[in-house]
């Protein structure tokens, strides 16, 4: 028997067993005994589970590491799923929930899973990929295993309307709006994911077909016995394998096809095929060409060898750089402290150059679909292998070649690249490609060097001082420059750095401890503001907007005058007498006088606008509205057979949005919500430009080699008219309030946007 057929039986025998009769029936039992047909459709409901799952556990964050979730999370979202086949109406939470549970009972109980309760700050029930997880990846060969769910053979229509209908559901075109419906054609963002979703596919087969005959070398068979972590992420891929090869199998019997798309309320475009989509890992992008060819030209092949170069990414020693190389590397590397370079840091010159030195083993190991074990990028890089071994056969055969190999050019740390821009900060500009230069910068050695300069601490010198450079960027400065881009704080930062510390086993090699990251947090954002001084102050400018349009509020007397620190102390007197255990009357009187009194204080807008949410314009056409609501708790029970005590009850802990605005939450994302704004304005102008193929991966776009230099021309072009104005504050100003003097405005750089046009590290 089949590990699914296992779960199917559990669960209808289960369902089964419901009887309606009861008093209490089993709530998820009854819902599913109620539906028409669910026996039948069960397998499809577990696949859903099973998927839905997979998607959490292949996530990986400081908070849910890969192979991990929190029951909360993926019983509410295998609830909605599954209840939206139920034929009724939206079923409430706590019923969603309780769908969920029956599922995540059955793979619990068949040991597909384990549950666990983690006593941390957040405390909640685990859900983590058991031993027997991998098993859910031999999945009999069955037409609706692993659904297409967004994939099509017909060409997708324009979309006019809220809503498209995705193979048969409807689905909302801006994820969670069900506000208005007609959508202007004309718009940028409109055209840009009607361009997109347009794009016809087929699936590089020769790749495809390899990739599944050399298995082991993407996942391993082999548990990891001395690291948990390591070891759930190992169960995860193989599941993860499983969708993406599936997916893959069925489209490579596809002529062509086409993805459906949708936008976050930023107007970031997202495929919606899960796992198998241009978005997803190398295992999945790797697999796909255009469906239309090009032939290919002279600079073509200079872009195709700098893509093969990137993705094959060799490093080289401070005494291993090669003869051939154009670019002084070792004077570069030496002043910043490196000890070695990757090829993706090198000269576009250099990169070609490297390709043209392994032409040799590039041709062979296309012709022979041999992958690569020291190549970063495993699929892309013999995808660009199989490119170059048909090139060489038909310039031997004294034909054109014609190509539909998707080429990348990707932007240099894109968030600071806006805000750089914005502020005309040169110190920025020259850091991430808005400034021409020789070699490449690395932002996030610059900024590891200047963190270094200031620490005091003498245990974190001595921990600085015996990492080697590289270590310090990949564990401790890359991601919170990353995120600090998006007004990540220290203890997020913090947070992420101890998990990246973790994930490369520096915890255990430096003896890098959770309150080491805090303080070297707190040390990096420090460093940060010195080395990126203008975006630093136009985060605090957005900031400042948000609290301007959020507005100061004040309470006042029954008289109409400020309460000052009044209604504070009238407050946590009130707070005081509530917690007491044993009340006297004295203080029952006492705290029904404070109440009163509380009630005759009003509140009033002192300064601002008072609104309780943020809208504002991009220049593609998309109106932005941003909210943020306090979050309350909201408990449900639940129930698991088999886990925790006899009845396998579980309480389920979920946060609802309240209509009260969150003032902190409102500011501390305003920057990073507007950036995003931006970085999906730029792409969606470049397509609704752009009359090739084209393939987004928000900051990466994609398009046949020979005509990636084109892209890449509108790209800067585009670019520079977004920001070539005097005054780019005002601009924002302009889109957000209409206020004049009330938020004061950040100093502006010299940078020259137009500049740009000669960056080879713009985009690249």
């Amino acid at each position: 028997m089949s590990a699914l057929q296992e779960i199917v039986d559990y669960l209808v025998t289960r369902v089964d067993a419901v009887s309606p009769a009861r008093r209490r029936p089993h709530l998820a039992g009854l819902l599913l005994r109620l539906s028409v047909n669910y026996s039948e459709r069960m397998e499809e409901y577990v696949l859903k589970s099973i998927s839905i799952l997979q998607m959490q556990f292949t996530k990986d964050t400081s908070s849910s590491p890969a192979g991990t979730t929190t029951l909360t999370n993926a019983s509410t979202k295998i609830g909605q799923s599954v209840g939206k086949e139920l034929d009724r109406e939206p079923l409430p939470w706590g019923s969603q929930v309780s769908i969920g549970d029956l599922f995540i009972e059955a793979l619990y109980n068949l040991k597909f899973i384990d549950l666990s309760y983690a006593k941390t700050r957040n405390s909640c029930h685990v859900v983590s990929a058991a031993p027997r997880w991998y098993e859910l990846g031999v999945i009999p060969d069955r037409g609706d295993s692993f659904p297409l769910a967004a994939t099509t053979i017909k060409k997708p229509k324009d979309i006019n309307k809220m809503f498209q209908n995705i193979n048969g559901v409807n689905r909302p075109v801006i994820k969670g709006s069900l506000e208005g419906d007609y959508l202007d054609p004309y718009s940028p963002w409109v055209q840009a994911i009607n361009k997109l979703q347009q794009t016809e596919w087929k699936i590089n087969t020769p790749v495809f077909e390899a990739m599944v005959a050399n298995k082991d070398l993407f996942v391993s068979q082999e548990p990891v016995l001395d690291n948990d972590a390591k070891e759930l992420k190992r169960r995860s891929k193989m599941v993860e394998w499983a969708f993406i090869s599936e997916k893959a199998r069925k489209l490579s019997e596809l002529d062509k096809f086409y993805q459906y798309m949708d936008a976050d309320y930023r107007s970031r475009l997202y495929y919606c095929e899960s796992f198998m989509n241009f978005q997803g890992s190398d295992l999945a992008r790797g697999l796909f060409k255009f469906y239309h060819s090009k032939p290919m030209t002279e600079g073509g092949l200079q872009w195709l060898a700098i893509h093969t170069a990137s993705v094959f990414n060799m490093s080289y020693g401070l005494d291993e750089i090669p003869d051939w190389c154009i670019a002084d590397y070792k004077t570069h590397l030496e002043s910043e402290g490196l000890d070695n370079i990757s090829v993706d840091k090198m000269t576009l010159e250099d990169r070609i150059e490297w390709t043209n030195q392994y032409m040799e083993e590039i041709v062979d190991a296309g012709m022979n679909l041999q992958f690569s074990n020291d190549a970063e990028k495993k699929v892309s890089f013999l995808a660009a292998c199989v490119e170059w071994y048909e090139f060489d056969c038909a310039f031997k055969d004294n034909r054109i070649h014609m190509t539909s190999l998707p080429i990348p050019i990707d932007g240099s740390n894109n968030g600071w690249q806006h805000l750089g821009a914005i502020s005309k900060d040169e110190q920025t500009g020259d850091l991430v490609g808005l400034i021409p230069g020789e070699i490449q910068k690395d932002f996030y050695v610059q900024t590891a060097k200047e963190m270094i300069n200031i620490c005091k601490d003498e245990r974190l010198r001595s921990i600085l001082a015996a990492m080697p450079m590289k270590s310090i960027r990949k564990g401790i400065s890359k991601r919170g420059s990353m995120t600090r881009a998006y007004s990540a704080g220290s203890k997020k930062i913090a947070e992420n750095m101890f998990f990246d510390c973790k994930s490369e086993d520096y915890h255990t090699e430096y003896d890098i401890t959770q309150d080491d990251c805090t303080k070297l947090s707190k040390l990096l954002i420090k460093a940060i503001d010195k080395v990126c001084p203008g975006p630093l102050s136009t985060m605090r400018y957005l900031q400042d907007l948000a609290m301007y349009q959020l507005g100061t509020h004040v309470k006042v007397d029954s008289d109409g005058y400020e309460a000052n620190g009044e209604y504070r102390e009238l407050s946590q007197k009130r707070d005081e007498l509530m917690k007491k255990n044993f009340k006297t009357d004295e203080d029952l009187i006492e705290l029904n006088d404070t109440v009163i009194k509380l009630k005759e204080f009003t509140t009033n807008l002192k300064h601002g606008k008072g609104v309780d949410r943020i809208v504002w314009g991009t220049p593609s056409g998309f109106n932005v509205v941003y909210e943020k609501w306090i979050m309350q708790d909201r408990k449900a029970r639940g129930r698991i057979k088999g886990y925790g005590n006899k009845t396998g009850q579980v309480t389920h802990v979920a946060l609802v949005p309240t209509r009260m605005p969150d003032r902190r939450g409102f500011v501390c994302g305003m920057s990073p919500n507007y950036i995003h704004s931006m970085d999906a304005s730029h792409m969606a102008l470049v397509v609704s430009s752009w009359d090739g193929c084209f393939a987004a991966v928000h900051d990466s776009f994609s398009t046949h080699a020979s005509d990636v230099d084109s892209l890449l021309s509108l790209t800067k072009q585009v670019f520079i008219r977004m920001y070539d104005c005097d005054n780019y504050f005002e601009v924002i100003r302009n889109f957000i309030t209409d206020a004049e003097d009330d938020v004061e405005q950040p100093t502006l750089g010299n940078l020259d946007i137009k500049e740009i046009e000669n960056s080879d590290y713009f985009f690249a």
